[in-house]
């Protein structure tokens, strides 16, 4: 057996072959000094209108855990590792954090997590070899195998042609192998599998073209292997297959036309299903949903099966709407859906049994669309009951994409649970406070709409043995519009041009998986004036594949360009 420290001297060698150029930039986070962030729809904040010709930067990034499990899977066929097994992203659910996962930088115990996946992975490969060598060698021809395994292999795995560098460094590690190690040819070629798993090549977005950097006035056109890996990640959450690597070794997608092509082929793959579940799971948090715990004196149903159901049905019904119809409208006024028995109950749909989910199609007066999932309604629930304020703020920050102000130290909490009091009544005296009407004024009339849910979903009309009042009123377009209940608020949301436009904000974080700024704002617009117009969430995809910030970027900070 070889040594453990093999792997790690292997990832040492290849990140000393790799530069560190090519303009991509750091992190940023709200109100901080890295990318900037909008906050609001529009252009960063100021007066002037957005630049067509701006883009803004693009990030240097590690595959987060989802990408890294899938690519492997398409890579070498292995499916063996968990989330568990790999760094992983936290859920940040602070007041205005991120929506989406952002991985973070690698620590000595996530190095070796990811030295013991790259070796796990290896043997596992080793009696299966065969399937990723393109030669089965001879005593005389094992050199040459190599060499055509590490130029075949290579590619496919860091998702770019390789450099001269790192075929040299490849090169040298197989005869180091097989001399110093005394390795058999398939060992060795283990060991050049555990080392590109360790390559930044591999673990991080780094898939630059040969060749410098083209300029286009003050930004730089993305090369075609950055772009097909850009859709890849963006639209299947993994590696390019082999037309995206062609058209990329074509030059195919150094156009808004050749990159739409792609787009529509891509979005008719069902591969394009796990973004969108992912997409929409991040988006609303229902991807915590397991970690809320809620009172079982109250919901003695509540367990990590009915979670599961709840997730499992927000995904699905998220997927259906956009990759079915695409019409905003089906996502958040739809009642056709599915549960589950333990799920049905919590809808009070009867006819439903047994575990696997089965149609359902909901009362149309009592839900409609996304946002009267139990999912949702659970990840926004207290848990002892409702909670306008959580579901004010889910609404606000990720439907309307507002930015809320941190709260100030000295904010009472509200009235618990009373016995002659609503949950509304408690907090509308609540908001009585000095120190919380500014930004409970905001939130708490749009979460008042969702009264008729209890804290984890479950349909209600009296609170406390009072009648439920579920009216509300939200800003929405430059006006204030009131609604009577959450199916009310549902429809008022769906036929928003502000919503569209945020919906179309969202997709751009997740596609650039960092904030916006206000060198996107173009773009953003772009692509929300033509979802607008049609209504289709496809349109809302397509514009941000097609838009100049998701094909070039901002230089970086020193970086010298030809």
């Amino acid at each position: 057996m070889k040594p453990r420290i093999l792997a790690a001297i292997c990832c040492a060698t290849l990140l000393g072959g790799v530069g560190c150029n090519g303009g991509i930039s750091g992190h940023g986070s709200p109100g901080g000094g890295g990318i900037g962030v909008t906050g609001t729809a529009g252009n960063g904040g100021s007066n002037q209108p957005p630049d067509p010709n701006a883009a803004g930067p693009m990030q240097l990034r590690r595959l987060t855990s989802r990408e890294y499990l899938a690519t492997v899977r398409d890579l070498i066929g292995d499916t063996s590792l968990g989330l568990d097994d790999v760094p992983s992203e936290s859920d940040d659910l602070s007041n205005n954090a991120f929506p989406f996962r952002q991985p973070t930088a690698i620590g000595t115990l996530d190095a070796t997590n990811l030295q013991v996946a790259a070796e796990a992975l290896a043997k596992n490969m080793l009696t299966k070899l065969s399937t990723i060598l393109p030669c089965t060698p001879s005593a005389s021809t094992e050199a040459d195998c190599a060499n055509m395994f590490i130029s075949t292999f290579g590619p496919k795995a860091y998702r770019r042609p390789l450099s001269t560098t790192e075929i040299s460094t490849l090169t040298a590690l197989y005869n180091t192998a097989r001399t110093t190690l005394a390795l058999d040819f398939n060992n060795a070629i283990d060991v050049l599998l555990e080392a590109m798993l360790q390559a930044p090549g591999f673990l991080y977005h780094w898939e630059m073209d040969p060749g410098p950097a083209i300029k286009d006035g003050a930004v730089v056109q993305l090369g075609n292997y950055q772009i097909a890996n850009r859709l890849s990640y963006f639209l299947w959450g993994t590696m390019p297959d082999t037309a995206l690597f062609s058209a990329a070794a074509s030059g195919g997608l150094m156009t808004a036309d050749g990159v739409q092509t792609q787009v529509t082929r891509m979005l008719a793959d069902s591969k394009a299903q796990a973004f969108v579940a992912d997409f929409i799971d991040d988006w609303l948090d229902v991807n915590v949903i397991a970690s809320r715990p809620k009172d079982p004196t109250l919901y003695a149903m509540w367990n990590q099966d009915l979670a599961t159901a709840m997730e499992t049905e927000f995904r699905s019904f998220g997927t259906t709407a956009v990759l079915g119809s695409g019409l905003f409208s089906d996502l958040m006024t739809g009642t056709q859906s599915s549960a589950n028995q333990a799920l049905a109950t919590v809808y009070g749909v009867s006819g439903i049994t047994g575990t696997t989910a089965k149609p359902v199609t909901f009362d149309a007066t009592q839900r409609a669309g996304i946002l009267t999932l139990a999912g949702f309604l659970s990840v926004t629930g207290a848990t002892n009951g409702s909670s306008p304020v959580r579901r004010g703020h889910a609404i606000y920050t990720r439907l309307l994409c507002g930015v809320v102000p941190d709260p100030p130290a000295n904010v009472p909490p509200p009235q618990p649970p009373t016995p002659g009091l609503t949950t509304r009544q408690r907090f509308e005296m609540h908001d009585q406070n000095a120190c919380t009407g500014a930004c409970h004024s905001t939130m708490d009339p749009i979460g008042f709409g969702f009264e008729h849910y209890d804290g984890i979903g479950q349909w209600r009309t009296m609170d406390q043995n009072l009648p439920v009042d579920a009216s509300g009123s939200i800003l929405l377009d430059g006006q204030m519009q009131s609604f009577q209940d959450a199916v009310g608020l549902a429809n008022l949301l769906a036929a928003s041009p502000e919503a569209q436009g945020c919906f179309a904000r969202q997709l751009a974080r997740y596609a650039l998986n960092r904030w916006d700024t206000a060198a996107d704002a173009a773009s953003i617009q772009s692509a929300a004036t033509t979802f607008q117009a049609s209504g289709n969430m496809r349109d809302a995809i397509m514009g941000v594949a097609t838009s100049r910030t998701f094909r070039f970027r901002a230089p970086a900070a020193g970086e010298v360009l030809p």
